[in-house]
């Protein structure tokens, strides 16, 4: 019993640690790359000679090995963005999917783009109240002088 636990529990380990070697977005972008790659395949009348589902795509990225629900919550997000199509020939990715991830450069410029407009309104914020600090000051530095001169 404690060698299947000791196996269940690297097994386990081993996965979580491949789930936050990659970002969720990385992962997105590479499945993306890969279905342009056999849409252009096909276009040159190769033949891929399988169906293409998560699972094969997960095969051929190694370097991501997806876990099952992952491989659901990947393909799902992808249909919902209308990024990918499932067919009865598997996983084909759209005119729309195709657009992002090459012209808009796919979900990690978009992570990178929205860290940006954090920073930059968060940055702004910053120098507004830094600006309304040097308003303030000025207006009691023109008080002052004005109750110097009328003093005098």
């Amino acid at each position: 019993m404690k060698s299947l636990y000791s196996k269940t529990h690297f097994s386990y380990s081993k996965q979580l640690a491949n789930i936050i070697k990659m970002t969720r977005n990385e992962k997105l972008d590479k499945i993306l790359l890969f279905l342009i790659a056999v849409d252009v395949k096909e276009l040159n009348n190769e033949n891929i000679g399988r169906q293409i589902t998560m699972e094969f795509i997960n095969e051929a990225l190694n370097e991501m090995e997806l876990i099952e629900w992952e491989m659901k919550s990947l393909k799902d997000e992808l249909i919902n963005e209308n990024l990918v199509t499932e067919n009865t020939e598997g996983l084909r990715i759209t005119q729309k999917g195709k657009k992002f991830i090459t012209r808009e450069r796919g979900f990690r410029h978009l992570e990178k783009i929205t860290r940006q407009e954090e920073l930059i309104l968060e940055k702004t914020i910053e120098k507004f109240k830094y600006d309304k600090f040097a308003f303030l000051f000025s207006i009691l530095a023109i008080l002052i002088s004005l109750i110097s001169l009328i003093l005098k």
